[in-house]
């Protein structure tokens, strides 16, 4: 239980169902290191108040070291290197579907607040609600990791969660969803929380041919096909490349210029959930058309996936994609059903007659 509305809905679904249920709070991220705004002793007497109103117990454990040597310190060394990693999926993996799941007795579910849908043999299924779907970031859980667990939320919308919360006089259900990294918290800039941690130098930031328009505050503050921050002329700048070998930042005019559109990926560290791929690709020689998402909430595209001799796997997209950048998770799926994903290490920029 985090504090908010979802998990505390599930709490109480899952009571009125009749299982014996009690709330676990994890504690991640020490505040006493932490220098920006966290909530966690406020989410904490929240999960206390829910679980009393619910009549069940509830206890807090600590995965601060966990979390700091498995996701934290990756995170930054990621960033460090020019890349856009996704912590959440490394929380999931690592922490709450590794540290904690270990931790819970073989016989007894673990249930979350995950708005998606899990089948008896493990399959991980999209949420009825879309916009709200979460299966992006379960994308590396295990198919015997999402057989002991629960996803109550799965088959609501949004809004009938908050209503159930409302009808159950949960007070949290006018409770502001939480948006930010739970180590960075709600009220900061991400890149002025990087820079604490990270040391780099600001170095030249140049138009597509080479040109300078300015200088940038370090490589690690910059997202691919994000706004720069950097006034030239009267454009407004968006970043298409992070060259490290130079320590360029590399920007281009308009938030559609060609540059920022990709037609394929290719991706390491794959993951499939049931522990193998479709035949078809399994062997190195086919190919497999899927749905792909390189960001939550993205539109699913067309792609062909294909895996090479090296253990590394391609996809090459129907249409231009734009802005996916190295780092960040590309997720396929089969209808609602998401079959694994892995972390893109190079793209390719969409071919262009205007480049």
């Amino acid at each position: 239980m985090s504090g908010g509305v979802d998990s505390s809905v599930t709490a109480a679904l899952l009571k009125k169902q009749g299982y014996d249920v009690q709330g676990i709070y994890m504690r991640n991220w020490d505040t006493s290191d932490e220098r920006g705004v966290c909530t966690s002793q406020q989410d904490w007497q929240d999960v206390q108040q829910v679980c009393e109103t619910l009549e069940i117990p509830c206890q807090q454990v600590n995965f601060v070291k966990e979390y700091w040597n498995d996701v934290f310190e990756q995170t930054l060394a990621d960033y460090a290197r020019g890349l856009t990693p996704n912590p959440d999926i490394h929380c999931n993996r690592h922490i709450k579907f590794g540290s904690l799941l270990a931790q819970i007795p073989p016989d007894v579910w673990l249930a979350t607040g995950h708005y998606c849908r899990s089948t008896p043999d493990g399959r991980l299924l999209r949420g009825v609600d879309r916009k709200k779907d979460q299966s992006y970031f379960l994308s590396t859980v295990t198919e015997s990791s999402l057989r002991r667990t629960l996803f109550p939320l799965g088959a609501f919308e949004k809004q009938k969660v908050k209503a159930i919360a409302r009808q159950m006089d949960l007070h949290v259900s006018s409770k502001r969803e939480s948006m930010g990294i739970c180590f960075v918290g709600q009220r900061r800039h991400f890149a002025d929380f990087l820079a604490e941690y990270i040391d780099q130098p600001p170095g030249p930031a140049v138009d597509w041919h080479g040109h300078p328009i300015g200088k940038h505050r370090g490589l690690f503050a910059y997202t691919i096909g994000q706004a720069s921050g950097i006034c030239y002329k009267s454009d407004k700048w968006f970043v298409a490349q992070k060259r490290m070998s130079d320590n360029t930042l590399v920007c281009v005019p308009g938030s559609n210029h060609p540059a920022l559109f990709h037609s394929g990926c290719v991706a390491r560290d794959w993951v499939w959930i049931h522990g193998k791929g479709p035949s078809e690709i399994e062997n190195g020689s086919g190919q497999v058309l899927v749905d792909a998402q390189v960001r939550y909430r993205m539109r699913p595209q067309k792609a062909f996936l294909s895996c090479s001799q090296n253990g590394l796997y391609s996809l090459q997209f129907l249409e231009p994609i734009r802005a996916m950048a190295p780092g960040q998770q590309v997720v396929v799926y089969k209808g609602d059903w998401c079959l694994g994903g892995g972390v893109i290490q190079d793209i390719t920029i969409a071919p262009s007659p205007l480049l």
